[in-house]
Formats: C-alpha cells, sequence, structure tokens
C-alpha cells in the first residue's frame, strides 16, 4: 500500500456507495467503518472521552508525556502515523495501491489526521443538508423524531468541521457533491480516479452493489437495498418532512448552519430555506405532529440524562460502580 485515503463526510451523505463504487477497483481495499483514528487522535483530548481511569488525568500525564519528545506533538503524530499506515497496509491483502477509511465521525479530527497521514489522498464528499437530515430520521429512528439526540453532534457541530477540514486541506483533496455524483457518476469517478492515480473502471458504475464491506458498520440500508444508482433518491426529504411542525423543525435546523459552511460545500442556505417554505403540506396531521413534539422534546431530554451511558446494557453497570474522572 502506497498511503490510505480518507474519506470525510457526514453520515447519510452517500459515503458507502461511494466507498464501494472505489472498491470495485483493483487498486483500492477497504472495510465497513474501521474508527481507527479517533481513540488516537482523542488520547491527549481534555473532553470527548469517559474512562475508568481518569480521562482528565490521563490526558494531562500524556500531554507531558509527549512534551518530552525532542519534536513534541509533531513526533506523536509521525509515530501514529506510521503505526496506523501499517495496520491499513495490512488489510490490502491482493497488493491493492490504496486502503479507504471511511468513517463519518472523522469530521472530528481532520486536523490530526492530517499530521499523521500528510501524504494521503483526502476526498470530501458534501451533501444537501436537508437530505442528510431526512436520511437520519428516516434511517436510525424509521421515520419518528425520538433518535435525534443520537446524531446532535452531527447536526451541531458537523457541518462547520466539515467545511473546515476542507479549507484546510482543499489544496490537496478532491472534493464531490452527492448530487453530481448519482446524476453523473461516470464523470464524477473519472475525475476522481484521476486525481487518485488509478485507472477508471465502468464496473465501479454498475458493479458496486456486489463489493462485501468486510464488517458490520456502516450503512444498514444501503448496503442491502441499493443495487443500483436512484437518480432520483434525493427528493425523499420532502415525504420526512411535510407537516407544519416538520418544517418549522428543518427550518430551525438549517438556521443554525452558518451561511459561509454551506457556501463551502457548494449550497446556497437562501434557497434551501426557499425550497422549504415551498414545501407542500399534506393536511393537517394532529395526531402526527402530536407525537412529534412528544418525540422531539423527549429525543431534547435524551441529551441531557445521557441514556446512552446510563441505561445500555453495556455501559450500566460500569458507570454505576466506576468513579470517572
Amino acid at each position: 500500500m502506497e498511503t490510505p485515503i480518507f474519506l470525510f463526510s457526514l453520515p447519510r451523505s452517500g459515503s458507502t456507495l461511494l466507498q464501494r463504487m472505489l472498491m470495485v477497483n483493483k487498486d483500492v481495499a477497504s472495510a465497513a467503518e474501521p474508527w481507527l483514528m479517533l481513540p488516537f487522535c482523542y488520547a491527549h483530548k481534555r473532553e470527548g472521552v469517559l474512562t475508568e481511569y481518569g480521562t482528565r488525568v490521563s490526558s494531562k500525564a500524556f500531554r507531558d508525556f509527549i512534551n518530552n519528545f525532542p519534536n513534541k506533538e509533531e513526533d506523536y503524530f509521525d509515530a501514529l502515523g506510521k503505526f496506523t499506515h501499517q495496520l491499513y497496509s495490512k488489510q490490502c491483502k491482493n497488493g491493492e495501491k490504496y486502503f479507504l477509511d471511511k468513517t463519518p465521525r472523522y469530521y472530528l479530527v481532520i486536523n490530526e489526521i492530517a499530521k499523521m497521514h500528510p501524504n494521503a489522498k483526502f476526498v470530501f464528499l458534501f451533501r444537501n443538508p436537508v437530505s442528510i437530515i431526512s436520511s437520519m430520521v428516516e434511517t436510525w429512528g424509521k421515520g419518528s423524531l425520538i433518535k435525534l439526540f443520537s446524531v446532535d453532534i452531527d447536526l451541531k457541530q458537523g457541518f462547520r468541521a466539515l467545511s473546515e477540514g476542507y479549507k484546510l486541506l482543499k489544496d490537496r483533496a478532491f472534493v464531490l457533491n452527492y448530487e453530481n455524483l448519482i446524476g453523473q457518476p461516470e464523470k464524477e469517478l473519472q475525475n476522481l480516479c484521476h486525481y487518485l492515480d488509478i485507472e477508471f473502471d465502468e464496473k465501479m458504475v454498475h458493479s458496486f452493489a456486489e463489493e462485501d464491506l468486510r464488517g458490520e458498520m456502516g450503512d444498514p440500508v444501503g448496503v442491502k437495498a441499493y443495487r443500483s444508482i436512484k437518480r432520483n433518491s434525493d427528493d425523499k426529504w420532502k415525504k420526512t418532512f411535510n407537516t407544519s411542525y416538520r418544517k418549522r423543525l428543518l427550518k430551525k435546523y438549517i438556521n443554525n448552519i452558518e451561511e459561509e459552511v454551506l457556501e463551502v460545500q457548494g449550497y446556497d442556505k437562501n434557497e434551501i430555506l426557499n425550497n422549504i417554505d415551498n414545501l407542500k403540506i399534506e393536511g393537517i396531521a394532529p395526531v402526527r405532529t402530536i407525537k412529534d413534539i412528544i418525540n422531539y422534546n423527549l429525543s431534547s431530554l435524551a441529551r441531557v440524562i445521557k441514556p446512552n451511558i446510563w441505561l445500555e446494557k453495556e455501559t450500566r453497570n460500569w458507570a454505576a460502580k466506576k468513579l470517572v474522572s
């Protein structure tokens, strides 16, 4: 393996589709969502991790340790880059040129990844935010607003972090939009292959459904359902937000995204808001609206009480017995 490819995107942006397309190429290996870089990038952060050994003390000690290196943090990221390069290489079992790491939450650590792998290939995939939010509701909430708490970080930090990461790396990165990918797949993939210095294969457009992601992580819907490119699939958000309450909620999310952030990704904030305003409502739907209000407020409450820590089987016993710091 020459170097890894890092695919940066928000969840529900079409990254699994692009990943499988690239895996068709003989020069690209990949596997589900590795999430490999996140624990290493967070090892010396003061926030973002809960551990039984005490994260705050650990991060302080870790920074002290790093500061004793001749080049301090630079030496740390250099060593991690070599280590993770070896792990990626072991996934390239057929001598592939690249290993593609597609982990959506990497938008949190783009800067650190760039330090570890300065010669890597960086691909940014953007998608219209209304389609992202709709897909989150439909995929993880099964049409309900009850699971919005689980994507709170994506909706509040993700868009900005992704745009800032692109501005940092744009001189050595490739960018494409999901809408262009499904509208002109051959053209977009040809351009991407040129950036990666690999040969375009028409099978990347037509045979991606045959690729095995070798893992449980990733898109729980698209891997099974999408056997071909669905060019009209990005209008689904209109059915998700077809009540007055849901329209107001969607506008609230879009208004919280800075205009410049969306502009970097190729979208016009005012145009998006106008499209929401022009969306036709299918009746009053009072019962559905009452359910939505209850579910949205329960989701907001979940962000406060953190049920993923206190109620899930994997963590509740640990959280009850351990002193965390």
